[in-house]
């Protein structure tokens, strides 16, 4: 009897209740979803992310003829804030500021970034010497003009600009008088007390004649994209790879004059800035 009411309740669940029968391929339903998800899951996360985005080169959003930049040695920094901030793995005290940093800070591979990064380069390997890596935000920076070269070396070597004076370690001075697309730098180190001058005489690269060409380009580009033709676009580009590749790499005769200077004299500099 009790077989028999077992076996009506069987046939009653598979052939007279199709709300089970439906319960039943749900649940089946909703697991091979969920192994289904878990496949794709595992299949998406080991595919390189370069294929969901315009990167290449490996992840570099540049274009491969720079990919040269990165064989370029990074400049090192001891730097007290990452070890306070507990920044770094235990035991490392120093950062790393890389051409690839640069150009990731204006977006772009540019002239401007390579003549700021060879600026801050010099700087450090003249007052470095065969010291331990020198302490970024240790600097300050005078410029003779306010341009992307100098917000480069200000960036790579940590220096602020605050409108409080006292707080500012990055210095405007208008006053330098110098010839067309020549450049000046003076830059000090506050713990060691040095000070160093640089000349970026950048007209020697390509002359002022192209320059000023590649210059009204920009500008024109700037304004209206559709109203610079293929040939300047094309002038532009391949001058651009060419001046950057021969900054960070070549480096003409007399394109960066070095001299250090007297602390005194540094400070006595930023002390006439600061009144102004």
């Amino acid at each position: 009897m009790l077989h028999s009411q077992i076996t009506n309740n069987k046939i009653c669940w598979n052939q007279r209740n199709p709300c089970h029968q439906r319960s039943i391929i749900m649940k089946i339903f909703k697991s091979a979803i969920i192994l289904i998800t878990g496949i794709l899951f595992f299949a998406l996360a080991t595919i390189p992310v370069t294929l969901f985005s315009q990167t290449i080169n490996n992840g570099s959003p540049w274009n491969k003829r720079y990919d040269f930049i990165y064989d370029i040695p990074p400049i090192i920094f001891h730097y007290h804030h990452g070890i306070l901030a507990g920044s770094y793995p235990p035991g490392r005290e120093t950062m790393e500021i890389s051409f690839n940093d640069v150009s990731r800070f204006l977006g772009h591979v540019c002239l401007c970034g390579a003549g700021g990064y060879q600026v801050s380069q010099i700087a450090i390997d003249l007052m470095k010497g065969t010291r331990e890596p020198l302490e970024r935000e240790g600097f300050t920076l005078i410029s003779s003009r306010d341009h992307t070269v100098s917000d480069v070396i200000a960036y790579t070597l940590g220096c602020s600009k605050r409108n409080n004076p006292e707080k500012n370690y990055y210095f405007i001075d208008d006053s330098i008088v110098a010839p067309k697309r020549v450049y000046h730098y003076y830059i000090g180190y506050h713990p060691q007390k040095k000070a160093v001058h640089i000349m970026y005489n950048k007209h020697l690269l390509i002359g002022n004649e192209l320059m000023d060409r590649l210059w009204k380009v920009e500008l024109a580009f700037d304004k209206d994209p559709h109203s610079v033709n293929q040939d300047d676009i094309k002038l532009y580009q391949d001058t651009m790879f060419e001046v950057v590749k021969e900054v960070l790499l070549s480096q003409k005769n007399g394109l960066f004059e070095v001299e250090p200077i007297e602390y005194d004299e540094f400070l006595s500099r930023i002390s006439k800035l600061k009144t102004k």
